[in-house]
């Protein structure tokens, strides 16, 4: 009897790990960074909201190209610098606001 694991189930064991999200991690530190160009998401309009309940962006019209981060969130780590991050913590309170 082999020990070894067929391939297509190593595969899929390879891409779910990589699926797997550090909790804390997914976030940036530092300040929101808005990339030069016809690339930018725009965040630098979203600051005011940063420190507040994520409730506070209900009736805020928001770019279509958004994802919200939650601590438990998985997310890819692809930099797409239309895109508008929304980080929220623990307790619904947005922590960051960023292009990627």
């Amino acid at each position: 009897m082999s020990l070894q694991a067929p391939r297509s189930a190593l595969i899929l064991l390879l891409a779910l790990g990589a699926c797997n999200q550090i909790p804390g991690a997914a976030v940036p530190e530092g300040p929101a960074e808005v990339v030069a160009g016809d690339g930018s998401c725009g965040a630098e309009a979203y600051q005011a909201y940063v420190g507040q309940r994520i409730d506070a962006l209900n009736d805020v019209a928001l770019p279509d190209d958004k994802r919200v981060l939650f601590p438990t969130t998985p997310a890819t780590m692809d930099f797409v610098p239309g895109r508008l991050n929304i980080a929220v913590d623990k307790s619904d309170t947005i922590s960051k606001i960023y292009c990627g």
